[in-house]
């Protein structure tokens, strides 16, 4: 019965670090990768207020890519909304349109090229702490800037 308690406050207490920790990483976006893999998107809610997000880009030969790792995040629930939006990447404001993708081909894909920019240890250990929360890959398709009012 001791056992049997002991794993039970082990899992509980794994799972309320976990939640916390996925709450810490949505709330203040810690710097896991590089600048160069890094960009600003730029997303605009309902009542037509910006809002900016310092993300990972995935870069697949030209397309790039971004991931939603858990259901906390807002800039996906605002780009579904409003999928017009901008990202700063590489120095350069550009326009896209935010395509969400959450077919099993495409989240293998961007699983896969995550997995190889991070390393499968590091990428798993993430994964990991963010209770394995499903990967919500966006394409960005460019689009040209709407004209100036």
């Amino acid at each position: 019965m001791r056992l049997v308690r002991r794993l039970a406050f082990t899992l509980a207490g794994f799972v309320v670090l976990a939640l916390l920790l996925d709450a810490f990483i949505g709330v203040f976006q810690p710097v896991v990768a590089s600048e160069e893999s890094e960009g600003v998107l730029r997303t605009v809610d309902e009542n037509g207020e910006v809002h900016e997000n310092r993300l990972a880009v995935i870069d697949d030969n030209g397309t790039l890519w971004l991931q939603s790792g858990h259901h906390f995040r807002g800039w996906y629930h605002r780009l579904a909304r409003n999928p017009e939006v901008e990202l700063i990447y590489h120095g350069e404001v550009r326009p896209y349109l935010a395509v969400p993708l959450d077919t099993p081909e495409v989240e293998a894909r961007v699983g896969n090229l995550l997995r190889q920019r991070a390393g499968a240890f590091r990428f798993h250990l993430i994964r990991t702490l963010l209770l394995y929360a499903d990967i919500k890959p966006v394409r960005l398709d460019p689009r040209q800037p709407r004209p100036a009012a």
